[in-house]
């Protein structure tokens, strides 16, 4: 097992937008020795997963976004990092080879559509889209899963910055790209091996010496949960704020390169929890009693009172499904950030809190901790824009604890 004084030492394979802190995680779960099942069913980057695992638990995860999935699955691969960077070795020695053939036209993954084709473009200049063509080609024939999705995940590490990357964009970790460069900064072939030795370093459970099971990585909607019912010992999760993370508007620019079409991401994009599409009218109480204990509501306009019953709406069925999976006696922890709205400050937590007692989920603890100014998605509290509501409240986030009846 990895001790509670090497919890620190949990590092990330792969940049993700407000990554939910280990500690939180670390401090929730059990720690008595024995075996439970705990399930993130907003995994993200699969940090409860990772977190469950080190301490022995059996993890279970689900997310609908591509490319979460890919990172959570290489975050918990066994194999031995020499044989890993062994096998990148010889993926760049054949890309090599393969981009001397490769014309300009013909550097895209394989039945692109055009529209895909126009979004690689503007994105990539032309000697990168050649040496991204030639790396994913190779990749992608890479015959064990393990060590293809370590290498998707080191090819996605060059794309996914916050500044100097293979795209001629910045800021895309945080899913905010915005095009700053004509040509890009960072060559593919010159990047890719140190990717994966970053990837790889950083793998917990190399050579499986903790004789732990794998985490469980499904691909799952939290509202619709692959999971048994009554199967669930613990739920750890953070859910998106209100006017949630466009985590899709940044990842795109790695999964177009893995098969994804730009339309596919944008039907996923539109069906995501929390996405800023208002939703239709729902006469449902209970939903309009978590609505109100969130903000006045009388002060938001007709697109931002729907982005509200959007994403009540969504939290419901989220507590319900987490009601379903969970044991008699079960334990449910939410990690939520209250936000704000155009001037008005919305109370995600108390909406969360009254969704969960409609489930019969019963409030055990309810506390908060500052949020790390490097974890910010959001503008920092002190920025000028912030406002003077997300002044005083933006710097904390919420932590509620729930029990089954």
């Amino acid at each position: 097992m990895i001790s509670a004084t090497k919890k620190a030492h949990i590092r990330p394979v792969h940049p993700f937008p407000a990554r939910m802190a280990p500690s939180i995680v670390w401090d929730a779960l059990p720690k008595t020795g024995k075996s439970v099942n705990i399930l993130d069913p907003m995994s993200g980057s699969g940090t409860t997963l990772v977190c469950a695992r080190s301490l022995g638990h059996r993890a279970i995860g689900c997310d609908t976004d591509p490319l979460a999935l890919l990172i959570s699955r290489a975050w918990g691969v066994d194999d031995k990092p020499e044989t890993l960077k062994i096998r990148a070795g010889l993926v760049l020695e054949r890309a090599r080879i393969l981009s001397k053939s490769l014309t300009y036209e013909k550097s895209y993954p394989r039945n692109t559509d055009s529209e895909t084709i126009r979004f690689i473009d503007f994105w990539f200049d032309r000697a990168n889209r050649r040496e991204l063509s030639a790396i994913a080609t190779c990749i992608s024939k890479v015959r064990s899963q393990n060590e293809r999705t370590i290498l998707w995940c080191a090819f996605s590490r060059m794309i996914i910055t916050k500044t100097s990357g293979v795209s001629l964009a910045m800021d895309v970790s945080h899913s905010r790209p915005h095009k700053v460069y004509d040509v890009a900064p960072v060559k593919p072939f010159d990047a890719f091996l140190n990717a994966v030795s970053r990837v790889v370093n950083n793998l917990p459970f190399s050579g499986n010496v903790y004789n732990v099971a794998p985490a469980d990585i499904r691909h799952g909607d939290a509202r619709s949960l692959p999971v048994e019912s009554a199967s669930v010992d613990m739920v750890i999760t953070s859910p998106p704020y209100l006017n949630a993370i466009d985590y899709l508007r940044g990842h795109k620019l790695s999964l177009v390169w893995m098969g994804h079409s730009i339309s596919e991401i944008r039907a996923l994009r539109s069906g995501n929890i929390g996405t800023e599409v208002s939703k239709g009218s729902t006469s449902n109480e209970a939903i309009h009693k978590a609505m109100k204990a969130m903000a006045d509501i009388e002060l938001l306009d007709k697109r931002r009172l729907g982005m509200v019953k959007r994403y009540v709406y969504d939290m419901s069925k989220v507590m319900e499904e987490c009601a379903r999976v969970l044991k008699r006696k079960g334990c449910a922890v939410f990690v939520i950030g209250d936000s704000s709205v155009g001037d008005v400050f919305i109370k995600n937590s108390e909406a969360l809190i009254r969704l969960a007692d409609n489930n019969g989920l019963s409030l055990v603890s309810r506390n908060t901790r500052p949020i790390e100014r490097k974890r910010r998605y959001l503008p920092p509290p002190e920025y000028k824009s912030a406002g003077v509501k997300m002044q005083g409240r933006m710097r904390e986030e919420v932590i509620l604890e729930f029990r089954t009846d």
